[in-house]
């Protein structure tokens, strides 16, 4: 088995003005697993999913996706991740099926 990380997360930190959302974590994933970020509301999980899919740039650290790494490369970032937040952004009354639908339907 590959032992190379397809996830490679290297002290991700996230300042907004003067407070600290996420605070230099590392982590890497491998192919085959799977991985739950769990902490109280504020504890930086929405944050770093965010970071990590592209949407919101670090103040600090690295993020690698295969050998992509978020400063050269979110475009191709953002074709390997897919993300659906807990409420749809654009949308929120509808369902998620609903949802997932409309997406799929407007890109293909």
């Amino acid at each position: 088995m590959n032992d190379h990380p397809m996830i490679k997360i290297e002290n991700l930190t996230k300042y907004y003005g003067n407070t600290c959302a996420v605070d230099e974590i590392s982590f890497e994933i491998r192919k085959g697993e799977v991985l739950g970020l769990l902490g109280p509301n504020g504890a930086g999980k929405t944050t770093t999913m965010r970071m990590l899919t592209c949407f919101l740039r670090p103040s600090s650290g690295d993020i690698k996706v295969k050998d992509f790494s978020i400063e050269e490369n979110a475009l191709e970032i953002k074709k390997l991740i897919g993300y659906l937040p807990e409420s749809a952004p654009l949308y929120p009354d509808m369902i998620v099926y609903d949802y997932l639908r409309f997406i799929a339907d407007m890109k293909y």
